[in-house]
């Protein structure tokens, strides 16, 4: 009973690491790594990787570092479970070890990063805000905005003066007739009357066919 508690805790805490041990049961049964490469038909650069402990040279799959082991220690005649074993609790333990450190410098380490994509998804943002805005300006109808008349004015007048204001691209057309507008999109234009009810009709026009019309009512007493 008491030589198995001594096998147990010799299993479970081995003097040496798996690598170490792998070697030195190598070199005492004289054999060299390219005799295991050659028995195992493994690379002799993972056979090394294996006995100097450098087991993220090893490929990344669990199951080919199992089989990398496996043939490496049934070829020295003994039996790979224990080995495998202690590789395995080895591994877990590094990585506990190293995962703390990697986690607290992960956000310095990505800050380049995190930086590069947030300039670029500002970028694109403001791009898109221009596309809209150049979209807007095309889908809708120009501004037209009348200070005079008024709708329903009564004047003795027969000369009427018809003011505004619209987009600086934009045509306008009172009654049908073109007029013209400064470069801030003022314009002004005299209208004659006639006795009773005129109707003014202002329209203005993007280039790309958006329109939008105004109408005043004016009526000239004698």
């Amino acid at each position: 009973m008491v030589v198995n508690i001594f096998k147990k805790k010799s299993l479970n805490n081995p003097p040496e690491r798996v690598c170490l041990r792998l070697k030195k049961l190598r070199l005492e049964q004289n054999k060299t790594i390219e005799e295991i490469s050659q028995k195992t038909k493994i690379d002799k650069k993972y056979l090394k990787a294996l006995e100097e402990c450098r087991f993220k040279d090893l490929p990344p799959t669990i199951i080919y570092q199992k089989n990398i082991l496996r043939s490496y220690v049934k070829t020295l005649g003994l039996e790979s479970e224990p080995f495998l074993k202690q590789y395995f609790l080895e591994e877990n333990i590094l990585k506990k070890k190293n995962t703390p450190q990697k986690n607290k410098q992960n956000w310095l380490y990505r800050l380049p990063e995190i930086m590069k994509y947030g300039v670029l998804f500002f970028l694109i943002l403001i791009l898109i805000f221009y596309l809209v805005w150049q979209v807007k300006k095309i889908v809708d109808p120009p501004k037209l905005i009348i200070y005079s008349p008024q709708d329903g004015l009564i004047t003795d007048q027969i000369q009427l003066v018809v003011t505004g204001l619209t987009d600086k691209g934009a045509f306008v057309s009172l009654n049908g007739k073109n007029i013209t507008h400064n470069e801030e999109g003022k314009f002004e234009e005299i209208l004659d009357l006639q006795e009773g009810v005129n109707t003014i009709t202002l329209i203005a026009k993007k280039k790309h066919g958006k329109t939008i019309s105004e109408t005043r009512n004016v009526v000239l007493k004698n």
